[in-house]
């Protein structure tokens, strides 16, 4: 009896004699393992960034310049710059409306290029006395108020606390980094608003800023209402006061419910890619070595003839499915790795949802499950024609029949 080792040699032997037939094979493995760990990766990463939008998006309601409302999805969402500035009096005209129990209002400015970064960003000018959406994603790392001319940056925005950024012609040392959100406030940077108008001031040899001549101007007021008060009716009613005035209020749960709905359309699409990927791969895996074995068949009447056991030709043929289906595999993870850390944040971005990518350890995990599956399916589907040809009289084999 062969030990398991020597099967495995001959195995690797009989696939290197093929070499087009396993490619073929390994190919599609790949393909199935790469579509396999990528699209659960961006599912997942997917539905935490729309849980992490939900649970701390902090504000009941959105106060935005009226035709403004879809940009700061963007600016939420993506992180694009934007500039737009409510009137003047706003603050005063909300503290009319009923249920209202806090209100945070943000100054916008678009950068041209800084030092941290290769691509324009987003500065928020914050209000550090009444700031209730940034605080929650510090974590207890800045115990303190952000200060003027100081930073607080995201994610993704390069820089550790107390180095300096550069921003037009000014250098500003960081005091903190937000955890990660999955939304635009990864490529964000914050300041105080009067660091804000500063800025605009420093900047008017490149471009000039309205935020530069009146240190005033808001660009969206974040309100946080009394418990029990219904953010839909809020937001209504700052809309019929407030309609004159070109201002348009933005309940937060349409904002994170419009997130689900295009997050469940997604959902469905890339499940559905997968199982249409699956149903190809155990397809055309089987019909490959259905070729493969129908032209050893005279080879197996050979082994056979010469004492090989069913059982024996059976492991032979499970060996070499094993390997092929383990080399397609760990290929098709390795490859949807290298492309979801490059190329899946950007999707997201394209979509327009957020995006929190999985920690390492479930990562790990996503990855050794995509293995286990895709070289399942890749032995199984190739053991079906082997088991076949196995179970036909010796006669018939050794003639090729």
């Amino acid at each position: 009896m062969s030990s398991p080792l020597s099967t495995f040699a001959l195995a690797r032997r009989n696939i290197g004699r093929r070499p087009w037939r396993s490619f073929c094979l390994v190919t599609a493995v790949v393909l199935f393992s790469f579509v396999l760990f990528t699209g659960t990766v961006l599912s997942l990463s997917l539905s935490r960034g729309a849980r992490s939008a939900a649970d701390r998006l902090g504000a009941d309601v959105m106060v935005v310049p009226a035709g403004f409302d879809p940009h700061i999805d963007s600016v939420i969402l993506a992180g694009k710059p934007s500039m737009f500035f409510l009137p003047h009096d706003i603050l005063d005209r909300l503290k009319t409306i009923e249920g209202i129990e806090r209100m945070s209002p943000q100054t916008f400015l678009a950068t041209v290029r800084a030092s941290c970064c290769s691509y324009p960003l987003q500065i928020i000018g914050i209000d550090e006395e009444t700031d209730f959406l940034v605080r929650p994603w510090l974590s207890g790392t800045m115990d303190r108020p952000l200060r003027d001319g100081e930073l607080i940056v995201g994610y993704r925005v390069s820089g550790e606390a107390g180095e300096k950024l550069h921003f037009f012609g000014l250098d500003l040392p960081i005091a903190s980094r937000l955890d990660q959100t999955g939304m635009g406030f990864d490529a964000m940077v914050f300041v105080t608003r009067k660091t804000a108008a500063d800025l605009a001031k420093a900047a008017e040899n490149i471009f000039q800023h309205p935020l530069s001549k009146d240190g005033s101007l808001i660009s969206t007021v974040m309100l946080r209402l009394r418990p029990g008060v219904d953010s839909t009716a809020v937001a209504r009613e700052i809309n019929r006061k407030m309609s004159d005035d070109d201002v348009y209020a933005l309940f937060s749960k349409k904002f994170v419910s419009a997130i689900g709905s295009s997050l469940a359309l997604v959902s469905w699409m890339i499940r559905g890619a997968t199982v249409l990927i699956w149903a190809l791969a155990v397809l055309v895996i089987a019909l490959l070595f259905a070729l493969t074995v129908n032209e050893r068949r005279s080879e197996m009447g050979v082994l056979r003839a010469l004492g090989a056991s069913r059982r024996r030709i059976l492991s032979l043929y499970g060996a070499e499915a094993l390997l092929i289906s383990l080399y397609g595999a760990a290929l098709g993870v390795a490859l949807g790795a290298a492309a979801a850390a490059a190329a899946l944040p950007a999707v997201a971005g394209a979509l327009k949802l957020p995006f929190l990518t999985p920690s390492w350890p479930v990562l790990f995990t996503l990855a050794g499950m995509a293995l286990a599956a895709s070289v399942l399916t890749g032995a199984a589907s190739a053991m079906l024609p082997a088991m076949k040809a196995v179970k036909s009289d010796i006669s018939l084999t050794m003639k090729g029949d």
